[in-house]
């Protein structure tokens, strides 16, 4: 069977937004200190939480972006993805309406602030995951679940 263009090129944005999140988490792990300093100055949370937060939030990123990646629970992965992205925007929105000026701890760039680049970079980030998790939604109601699996085959 032939695989269409346009299942490779969504497939591919999958794989990019996997590795982006991936390699966001991957960072917050290896500057877990950082990571930590940047939740602690949201003053969102208990300090009894952060640490729950600090150590569980990159991992979620880390499994979410590698399933996405490998094609494994594509959607669960994007509807997780898309969670995240929400909650970090709701995040970055009362934080500006409180006028803090801290580092967002993102992960794809540390050292920037909270702001509408955030809010940009992160509503970009929400059209994506949601987009995706959508089309992938409508493509099994059409073909069935195993449908990227024949088309491959």
């Amino acid at each position: 069977m032939r695989i269409s263009s346009s299942l490779i090129g969504l497939r591919a944005l999958e794989v990019v937004l996997g590795g982006l999140f991936f390699y966001a988490g991957l960072q917050k792990v290896l500057h877990f200190h950082e990571f930590a300093e940047a939740v602690l100055a949201y003053r969102l949370l208990p300090e009894s939480l952060v640490g729950l937060a600090v150590a569980g939030l990159p991992w979620l990123e880390i499994a979410a972006g590698l399933g996405l990646a490998a094609g494994f629970k594509r959607r669960s992965c994007l509807l997780l993805l898309s969670g995240l992205v929400a909650v970090f925007l709701a995040v970055i929105f009362v934080t500006m309406a409180r006028g803090l000026s801290i580092d967002c701890g993102c992960g794809l760039f540390f050292q920037r602030q909270v702001g509408w680049a955030a809010v940009l970079e992160d509503a970009v980030l929400l059209i994506w995951a949601a987009g995706l998790y959508w089309w992938e939604l409508l493509r099994s109601e059409k073909c069935g679940p195993e449908s990227i699996v024949q088309a491959a085959a």
